[in-house]
């Protein structure tokens, strides 16, 4: 289910002194195209940056006529990109196959993804394995249960890397597609032996006492961040546009440093496009989940898309991209526009 929302309407402010995004070239008369900028994203952490923007009129200060469209999943959105119906995405795990595309570039990274898990009922043979390195488990335990998970997303890999863990397969397990809410739904009816879920339903999970298996970076051994990402096409003729985007999105995401600024826009988020989320499981999202924002990409050691190259690897082995189109992934990273942004010379993977 998605809900179109239109861009740079609203003029109502959260904060004084509101001016004009950042980076060099925001504010110049003539420096954009005017055309509409379609942009998919998600009601999760990684589209927040984007609504706050739009709330803000950073994109209308801009001088940009954005446009957003909120999905459930990165699955749509790529669907959305190769259908050219939008322009930009800020989406996540389900990016690298636009970008495997060759069709894509990669411009920013938004956040970090703590939070993610796998989760079994406290009374299952599986939650009573030992745990090791962080992960509970076993082959035998393991092979056949059904796993409610949305596909084509970073807790499938999750659960991959976790099956490989104990030797199995893709093959060994029965990954059951759906969204995150109906899993949770499910799960907590009685459907499914596991579940690969994502804040905040991960959390209220943890709470109500289900038994959590492993987390995304326990099962993968990778840090990975949501980001934005655009079809090249527009990336090279509407340049100045996507540069002004991406200062946009990286002043929302410095604005949203402040802990409790975010809480109350997040909760905002949250509570219209009926997404539960308790105070506690929230503050627990903030805290395992960073923007990547001007400080951190300034940072010598940042590296712009540093985890693709091993999702990618484990992608192709998994025969979910092909060894033709793995290169695609690395060369479709560009950090001109952050680059741009911040004042940084930034590295790319």
């Amino acid at each position: 289910m998605k809900r179109r929302m239109v861009a740079a309407v609203l003029t109502l402010c959260m904060m004084a002194g509101l001016t004009a995004c950042g980076g060099n070239k925001s504010g110049e008369e003539g420096s954009q195209s005017g055309e509409v900028l379609n942009v998919g994203t998600m009601a999760l952490t990684c589209g927040v940056p984007v609504l706050y923007a739009e709330e803000q009129g950073y994109f209308e200060d801009a001088g940009l006529n954005v446009n957003i469209e909120i999905f459930a999943t990165g699955a749509p959105i790529n669907e959305a990109i190769a259908a050219e119906e939008i322009d930009v995405a800020v989406s996540g795990f389900a990016s690298v196959y636009s970008l495997a595309n060759a069709n894509c570039t990669w411009l920013a990274d938004v956040n970090t993804t703590g939070g993610m898990a796998l989760y079994a009922r406290p009374d299952s043979e599986i939650a009573q394995c030992t745990e090791e390195d962080g992960i509970i488990g076993s082959a035998e335990a393991l092979k056949g249960l059904q796993i409610l998970e949305p596909l084509g997303t970073a807790v499938q890999y999750m659960t991959e890397s976790y099956a490989e863990k104990f030797g199995l397969t893709p093959n060994d397990i029965n990954q059951v597609n759906m969204e995150y809410a109906p899993a949770y739904q499910a799960f907590t009816t009685g459907e499914g032996d596991l579940i690969a879920s994502n804040p905040p339903y991960s959390y209220t999970l943890e709470t109500e006492g289900y038994t959590k298996l492993c987390t995304f970076e326990n099962a993968t051994g990778v840090n990975m961040c949501d980001g934005c990402f655009a079809r090249t096409p527009v990336v090279e003729e509407r340049s100045e546009d996507i540069q002004k985007f991406v200062d946009c999105l990286v002043k929302a995401m410095d604005d949203l440093q402040d802990d409790e600024l975010r809480s109350e826009y997040t909760r905002k988020v949250y509570d219209e496009n009926a997404i539960t989320c308790s105070d506690e499981d929230l503050a627990h999202e903030i805290e395992d989940r960073d923007y990547i924002g001007t400080e951190a990409m300034s940072d010598a050691d940042y590296v712009l898309g540093e985890a693709w190259v091993a999702i990618t690897d484990f992608l192709v082995n998994a025969e979910k991209i092909t060894s033709d189109n793995a290169p695609n992934v690395a060369a479709s990273i560009n950090p001109e526009f952050v680059s741009t942004t911040t004042g940084t010379e930034i590295k790319a993977e």
